[in-house]
């Protein structure tokens, strides 16, 4: 990734700026910024934001930041994506394996979010994110309130999000176990409980207290039973048909309602 930053002494068109300062034509640099690429931050203070719109007029003591991926800004917008349910504060959405819930410095048109803000036409704030190769439920803010009202439920654990592994190993079913290990200098609490097995795999539904960092996937490899499918983690567990991890059940108390919602998402995993 290059990465092309400037100061504008000169007010004028962001396009102009930006072909001054990377050599692009100008209708690469209108897909970078389509794409969320650029990012600016006007006199040089303050929150640093995508600018998409190429003929934004830059004023002077603006800082601009290209960050160029051809291998990001190649790669094709997400399409299509599911909505089960929503209200004025937030939908519950399901990713799809392979998507991102979020986009980077380089480019976002690929991520969930993205897609959210340009089918409902509206802003949207994460408080909720799965890894790339995890299928399921996520919910997404599309207020400020809803993003403050969910980050707080997330983070009080009011939250109860539910999901469902095959991993490697034979385990007899009905069998519960916790895993308390710590991550990154963490807490982090994983339940899991075994609900079938073969031979040589195990099909478990779990249950997580926190939200560190691939916890599940990390937490079953220091068990013994990594995920089948995991590119990262374990070994002996690899296979051709992806990550067989799924975020299968999300509820909480609706903060605005005041009901229990229950949201599920119908699984595909079997050993």
């Amino acid at each position: 990734m290059r990465v092309f930053k400037g100061v504008v002494r000169e007010t004028g068109p962001l396009s102009s700026f930006l072909i001054s300062l990377s050599k692009f034509s100008a209708e690469e640099i209108s897909d970078a910024c389509e794409k969320g690429a650029v990012w600016l931050q006007r006199g040089g203070k303050g929150k640093i934001l995508k600018e998409r719109n190429s003929n934004f007029i830059l004023k002077t003591q603006d800082i601009v930041t290209f960050y160029f991926d051809p291998k990001v800004l190649s790669m094709p917008p997400l399409k299509t994506a599911e909505c089960i349910d929503e209200c004025r504060h937030y939908g519950v959405w399901i990713k799809e394996a392979g998507v991102v819930t979020q986009g980077t410095q380089a480019g976002d048109h690929t991520s969930l979010l993205r897609y959210v803000e340009v089918v409902r036409k509206k802003q949207t704030f994460l408080v909720h994110r799965l890894d790339r190769e995890t299928e399921g439920l996520t919910v997404i803010a599309y207020t400020s309130e809803g993003a403050a009202k969910l980050s707080a439920l997330f983070q009080e654990n009011k939250i109860q999000k539910t999901y469902e592994a095959v991993v490697l190993g034979s385990i007899t079913p009905g069998i519960s176990r916790t895993i308390t290990v710590s991550l990154d200098g963490k807490e982090a609490i994983t339940h899991y409980k075994v609900v079938d097995s073969s031979e040589s795999k195990s099909l478990l539904r779990i249950e997580i207290e926190t939200g560190r960092l691939h916890q599940i996937r990390r937490h079953l490899d220091f068990a013994g039973y990594p995920v089948m499918g995991d590119p990262k983690y374990g070994k002996g567990n690899k296979n051709r048909s992806g990550l067989k991890l799924l975020a299968s059940s999300l509820s909480f108390t609706d903060p605005w309602d005041k009901k229990l919602k229950v949201w599920d998402h119908p699984s595909h995993l079997s050993v």
